[in-house]
């Protein structure tokens, strides 16, 4: 054979072999239909009452985006939400959203959904979404929403953990992780 003749059948072999799914963390995506990557979330999705920083109304209705995933590994038992603001607290961070024990049949969840499934310990008011609370005409915040498959059965975990039970909980149990990030950011208030 030549090498031309050589490499054609190389190429079909390649081409007639059955290709099949990799269970790979790398495959394993996460999208929301309230915000793209890198987007803004809206109002809905602000928290409720005063701020801890200052004298302003956070301005939202604390309602949890909706969130959806695919590809997971096919060991996942169990997912866990987590939604941090890498910059609250001067750059030290903060949680926003802990929640876990959610089936790995549920690939989804609805707008508002924060409290379907075992709820950590978010803020002062311990709940598992708090919206953010943005100063008016400050900078935006960012903030990276993030799924884990986890092999863990959804009732491994008691309730209530805070960020970081959280993390010793799930460590050596995540299989695949996805994230988005989306950003906060209210007008300044017009001077009366």
């Amino acid at each position: 054979m030549t090498p031309r003749t050589l490499m054609l059948a190389a190429m079909l072999a390649v081409a007639a072999t059955p290709s099949h799914a990799v269970d790979h963390p790398d495959l394993f995506v996460m999208r929301s239909p309230d915000f793209a990557d890198n987007g803004m979330l809206k109002a809905l999705n602000a928290g409720t009452g005063t701020s801890v920083r200052g004298p302003w109304a956070c301005g939202g209705r604390n309602v949890s985006p909706a969130l959806a995933w695919s590809h997971a590994p096919a060991a996942t038992k169990s997912y866990a939400i987590l939604a941090e603001d890498p910059d609250a607290a001067s750059g030290r961070g903060g949680p926003h959203w802990i929640q876990y024990g959610i089936p790995a049949s549920v690939t989804s969840l609805p707008r508002g959904a924060a409290d379907h499934f075992v709820g950590g310990a978010v803020g002062q008011r311990h709940i598992p979404y708090s919206g953010p609370c943005a100063e008016p005409g400050g900078k935006p915040h960012h903030f990276i929403f993030m799924v884990f498959a986890l092999d863990l059965a959804p009732n491994a975990l008691p309730s209530g953990l805070d960020l970081d039970g959280f993390r010793k909980a799930v460590e050596g149990h995540n299989l695949a992780e996805a994230s988005l990030m989306a950003r906060y950011w209210r007008p300044p208030e017009k001077k009366k």
